[in-house]
């Protein structure tokens, strides 16, 4: 059948600066033929962040803002409150792209069998494209570093009622923990390469990126994939992420560089 309503779920916590143009991408997702039901969870913030989500008003379905127990907290906090059958999760440092709620209602009305859907994610540095982010082919890729894109990540609400919902513990890879339970319960998995989401540089995950490996490495693990090839990932991922690094340092020499000549 036909999906009836997409619901979307933004968590933040002081995130004053950037958290009107997440919303914003959202409410224009909105159209005759699309329902959003968009709930937002503020972990108690101190920046002014609650009265900008506030100034929507009946915009936002759902909002709350007390303290919380982490990201996965937060995460869960937003299901319990969805009345969609399809639950998205883009962040307050992140954009949905135009019509990509479009092309997600389109693609599981077209594949009713699909149980969850991702696809690509554009990475920005502030407004400098710096690539257009692919999960890896196989899960134990390390040059594509992610398993797949959380923020372009879709999921069918009785995938949550069945399979459960973040698992708190987690502090940085919760959604890999729950992709890869997903994997192994044998869940519909679709994938699409069409950019749906744009993520900053600098979140979380940027951060905190070698704990969020050690937490990647316990979430497969944990998950029963296999421990050597688990381990061989892990180590990989370390030089690919220095790479990385090297690059960034790179491009923003190089954009300073240019920023003088002129």
């Amino acid at each position: 059948m036909p999906s009836q309503m997409i619901s979307l779920i933004t968590v933040c916590k002081n995130s004053a600066p950037t958290i009107a143009r997440t919303i914003a991408s959202v409410l224009s997702q909105r159209s005759d033929d699309i329902t959003i039901d968009y709930i937002v969870i503020d972990g108690g913030s101190t920046d002014g962040t609650q009265q900008i989500v506030q100034s929507y008003g009946k915009a936002i379905d759902y909002f709350t803002s007390e303290p919380d127990n982490g990201i996965a907290d937060a995460f869960n906090k937003g299901i319990t409150h969805v009345q969609g059958d399809i639950i998205g999760i883009i962040n307050s440092d992140d954009m949905l792209l135009p019509e990509a709620i479009k092309k997600v209602k389109d693609y599981f009305d077209v594949h009713p069998g699909t149980e969850v859907l991702h696809g690509d994610m554009l990475l920005y540095d502030d407004n400098i494209l710096v690539k257009r982010i692919r999960p890896a082919r196989h899960w134990w890729y390390p040059w594509r570093i992610v398993f797949f894109n959380h923020p372009a990540t879709f999921v069918r609400k009785v995938i949550y009622d069945r399979y459960g919902v973040f698992n708190p513990d987690y502090k940085y890879a919760m959604d890999v923990d729950l992709f890869a339970r997903w994997v192994k319960a044998g869940v519909k998995i679709a994938y699409t390469a069409i950019p749906l989401a744009r993520m900053q540089t600098g979140g979380m995950s940027s951060k905190y990126v070698y704990r969020g490996f050690q937490e990647k490495r316990k979430a497969f693990i944990n998950n029963g994939f296999p421990s050597v090839l688990t381990y061989l990932h892990y180590i990989s991922l370390f030089g690919v992420q220095l790479i990385v690094m090297i690059q960034q340092w790179l491009r923003r020499k190089n954009t300073k560089l240019r920023g003088t000549s002129t």
